[in-house]
């Protein structure tokens, strides 16, 4: 079946005339005619019951009928997927992931990326929430893996990875270290580790707060490592996300579950984005790597 020949068809039905079908697709009405039984032919069942001047539709035309827009609409999206592939190509990926992410797939991921794409440079940058966004948007990063927070930019092209549990890393001396789950409030009397940049920490605060729950202190830093000495040093507790599997933290950090006050657990939606008109088959070639680990990680 060619896609000509279903296109010819949803003309005809949508315009109810073999003529005006015709001279919708520029072509002669015996033309259209032509392509209609070909299809049948191919098919090896009838699409239209043929009558003086008019037709009507058999059960196999109306279901070729009310499925074959999506076949088309597929199709084209496809051709200028490809088209914009071969205009695409990079020599240079960028991309963004979150300051206090600590999963291995990523790192898996370029890895394979590079073996497949050696010819390709990878720059991997870890940026607030906030930024990474702004980045996207200005065609600074091509891909950004990150959390949702109901704000992410309806322009952007989406996937979900992952729906993450929320867990706190807290000293292995403090005395809720061993519990299966606590709630935010259990901790409220610890500072809330946040690792951001310091021009972000007025809306991490904000974020923290009201979309949270966090009810304290907060300690900003700048990077994932020193949120561990702190945790270590029991200088506070650092919220974090079961994204896929997670570096070992050793025996001086425990992992805790945080449940809402309701006992279901906290989770926060992981997603990857992307500007569809930034496409390549490098862009798509990473995304489908960290898709698939994020998604079967075992």
């Amino acid at each position: 079946m060619l896609l000509r020949q279903l296109d010819y068809f949803i003309k005809v039905v949508d315009n109810q005339s073999f003529t005006k079908a015709a001279d919708a697709a520029f072509i002669s009405q015996s033309a259209i005619s032509q392509q209609i039984r070909a299809l049948e032919q191919e098919l090896g069942v009838k699409l239209l019951k043929r009558h003086n001047r008019s037709f009507s539709l058999t059960s196999a035309g109306n279901y070729l009928y009310r499925h074959g827009p999506a076949l088309l609409a597929a199709a084209d999206q496809l051709k200028k997927a490809t088209i914009n592939v071969g205009k695409h190509e990079v020599g240079e990926l960028t991309i963004g992931y979150p300051k206090n992410y600590d999963g291995v797939e990523l790192g898996r991921v370029v890895g394979s990326f590079s073996q497949l794409f050696p010819q390709i440079q990878l720059s991997i940058t870890a940026e607030d929430h906030v930024e990474m966004l702004r980045k996207l948007q200005n065609k600074e990063l091509d891909i950004a893996f990150v959390g949702d927070r109901h704000d992410l930019p309806a322009e952007f092209h989406q996937e979900l990875l992952s729906n993450a549990r929320y867990y706190i890393e807290i000293s292995s001396e403090n005395q809720v270290a061993n519990q299966i789950s606590v709630t935010l409030n259990d901790v409220a009397n610890k500072p809330c580790i946040v690792v951001c940049s310091k021009g972000q920490a007025a809306e991490e605060a904000r974020f923290y707060r009201e979309k949270l729950g966090v009810d304290g202190e907060f300690k900003f830093v700048d990077s994932l490592a020193e949120a561990q000495m702190l945790v270590v040093a029991n200088q506070g507790y650092l919220l974090v996300n079961e994204v896929g599997h997670w570096q070992p933290t050793g025996s001086l950090i425990n992992r805790v579950a945080v449940t809402e006050a309701d006992g279901h657990m906290m989770v926060q939606p992981y997603c990857i984005l992307w500007q569809e008109e930034q496409i390549s088959a490098a862009v798509d070639e990473f995304i489908q790597l960290l898709m698939n680990l994020l998604r079967n990680p075992d």
